[in-house]
């Protein structure tokens, strides 16, 4: 039986000397591991992942705002059209 490895990608990390407004030092990294009980790697993987979480995407960017046309065409399409118009009383655009 053959088992399939993955190979990881892997880059450098060079630890400032001191903390600056756009990196760490060895010391600060120490006390994250010693608060959190984390390796320094966990580290590193928990401080990307949530800026990524900060600042890209969650779901693909769409086309921007309806036209005219197409809010014409969803409400044309709709079960509530027949609705009168004092039934409803919250709309989503």
């Amino acid at each position: 039986m053959t088992l399939a490895t993955e190979k990881s990608e892997s880059f450098l990390l060079r630890l400032r000397k001191q903390d600056t407004p756009t990196g760490v030092s060895i010391s600060t990294i120490e006390l994250l591991m010693n608060q959190t009980g984390l390796s320094k790697t966990e580290v590193a993987h928990l401080a990307l992942r949530q800026f990524a979480d900060r600042y890209l995407p969650k779901y693909e960017l769409d086309d921007g705002p309806l036209t005219p046309a197409q809010v014409s065409a969803i409400r044309a399409a709709s079960p509530a059209t027949d609705l009168p118009e004092e039934r409803i009383t919250k709309r989503l655009y």
